[in-house]
C-alpha cells in the first residue's frame, strides 16, 4: 500500500470515528453560565474567558445548574458518590433528550406499538387453541353419550392442545408484563423529568 492510499485510509477512519462521534456530542451540549469579578452575567455554550477567575456554572438546555461532582460530600461513601453521579448522568441524557412531559408520553406510545401487536397476537392464536380445545371437548362427550370411549388419538389431541394452551397463556403474560415495564419505564421518565423541572424552577 502506497502512502497516498495509506494516508486516505487513515482520513477514511477519522471520518467515520467523527460520523460516530458527532451525535452522542450533540447529545451532551450544554451551556455555561458565569459571573465575572463586576457581578456582570454571561452565557455561552462554552465556558467563557470573560469570567476567568469568577464563578461559572454548567447548565443544562433547561436551565439546570449541573453539580462539580469531583469530590465526596461530606459523609459520603465512594459508592453513594458513583449512585449519585450515575444518576446525574440519567438525568443529562433525560432532559437533553426530552424538551416536555408531552414527547416523553409521545416516545411511550411509539415504544408501545410493537409490545401491543404482540400481545394482540398473542390473545388472537390463544383464542383459536381455546375454541379447538373446546370442539375436542365436545367430541369426547358426544363418545361418551354414545356409551363408547374417546379413541386415543382424541385423548392424545387434547393432551397436546392443553400443553399449547399453557405456553400461549405463558407468553401472553410475559408480553403482557413487557408493555407493562414500558409503561412503567417511562411515567417514572415522566416523574423524574418533573422532578428535575421544578427543581430548576426554584433555582432561578
Amino acid at each position: 500500500m502506497g502512502p497516498y492510499k495509506r494516508r486516505l485510509t487513515r482520513v477514511g477512519v477519522l471520518f467515520v470515528l467523527f460520523f460516530f462521534a458527532a451525535p452522542a456530542l450533540a447529545v451532551e451540549a450544554h451551556m455555561y453560565r458565569c459571573k465575572d469579578k463586576e457581578g456582570r452575567v454571561y452565557y455561552s455554550d462554552r465556558p467563557g474567558m470573560e469570567c476567568q477567575g469568577g464563578q461559572s456554572d454548567e447548565m443544562t438546555k433547561h436551565g439546570l445548574v449541573l453539580e462539580r461532582p469531583d469530590a465526596l460530600r461530606p459523609g459520603e461513601t465512594q459508592e453513594e458518590r458513583q449512585a449519585r453521579l450515575a444518576q446525574q448522568r440519567q438525568d443529562r441524557a433525560l432532559l437533553q433528550t426530552y424538551a416536555s412531559e408531552q414527547q416523553i408520553e409521545a416516545a411511550k406510545i411509539r415504544s408501545l406499538e410493537t409490545p401491543l401487536l404482540a400481545v394482540k397476537y398473542a390473545r388472537k392464536k390463544l383464542a383459536i387453541y381455546t375454541d379447538r380445545l373446546a370442539d375436542l371437548r365436545n367430541q369426547e362427550v358426544k363418545y361418551s353419550i354414545d356409551g363408547g370411549s374417546a379413541p386415543l388419538s382424541l385423548i392424545e389431541e387434547i393432551d397436546a392442545t392443553l400443553s399449547d394452551i399453557a405456553r400461549l397463556e405463558y407468553e401472553l403474560e410475559s408480553k403482557q408484563r413487557g408493555v407493562e415495564r414500558v409503561i412503567d419505564r417511562f411515567e417514572a421518565d415522566k416523574e423524574r423529568y418533573r422532578e428535575l423541572m421544578e427543581a430548576s424552577n426554584r433555582r432561578r
